[in-house]
């Protein structure tokens, strides 16, 4: 994928974070790691987790996204 266009992908992603109506997906981290995006932060339970990932998903569609959120209830 060429660098503009996973600037993009990069960037649609984020926008998708950052309106979605679950507060602590807000604050996670993601960034390119080669020909990847990398999914990071903590969150309360596994629930966000799996829903942080599927809020990106329309934006990563063909590239490979590593997960890495840690999951620490309070």
């Amino acid at each position: 994928m060429i660098d503009s266009g996973f600037q993009d992908v990069l960037r649609q992603a984020k926008k998708m974070l950052a309106d979605s109506p679950l507060q602590e997906l807000h604050l996670l981290g993601l960034e390119r790691q080669g020909d990847s995006v990398t999914l990071s932060g903590r969150l309360s339970n596994y629930y966000l987790k799996q829903q942080a990932q599927e809020t990106i998903r329309p934006a990563t569609r063909g590239v490979y996204v590593r997960n890495l959120i840690r999951v620490e209830s309070s």
